[in-house]
Parts: C-alpha cells; sequence; structure tokens
C-alpha cells in the first residue's frame, strides 16, 4: 500500500533530520489530516486543540468537525483559517 509521508522519506533522505516526529496535511484549507495524533485537548466549531508527538496543534476556523479519529490519526473538516503548531 502506498504512503505518502514514507514516499517523501524515502526519496529525500537529506531531510530526515528537519522532519517533525508528526506528518501533517492540510487540503484546499478545508480538510487537515495528521499522523502522530495522541490525545485531544480542546474541540468546538471554532477550535480544535490536540497532542501529537512532539508538541501540540491548534486549529482555528470555522464550523470545525473531527471526521476521523483513530489512535494515530486525526482528520478534521471546516473552513481552517489558522493551524499552530507549538
Amino acid at each position: 500500500m502506498f504512503n505518502f509521508f514514507d514516499e517523501i522519506k524515502t526519496k529525500f533522505k537529506d531531510v530526515q533530520g528537519k522532519i517533525a516526529p508528526y506528518e501533517c496535511v492540510m487540503l484546499g484549507g478545508f480538510l487537515l489530516y495528521v499522523e502522530g495524533f495522541l490525545s485531544l485537548i480542546t474541540y468546538s466549531p471554532e477550535t480544535v486543540v490536540f497532542k501529537v508527538k512532539g508538541g501540540a496543534i491548534t486549529v482555528v476556523g470555522n464550523n470545525l468537525t473531527i471526521k476521523e479519529m483513530s489512535p494515530s490519526t486525526i482528520t478534521i473538516s471546516g473552513k481552517i483559517s489558522q493551524v499552530e503548531c507549538v
């Protein structure tokens, strides 16, 4: 099975030490997919804050919903205006 992040790491070995311990993809400002999810801290239609390996991510926007959540991944949809990694 194809894994986008594994493919990037394989092709660009020189960035290995610079890659965060989590992976994050945002599509069109309406969908955010994160691998490395650990736990949910805050959830509302305007703000979602969750822990990832190595820190936390804050998502700000309108009509935010958690579409999928597993032990290691989370997908958030809605009008995403800001993503902050701390």
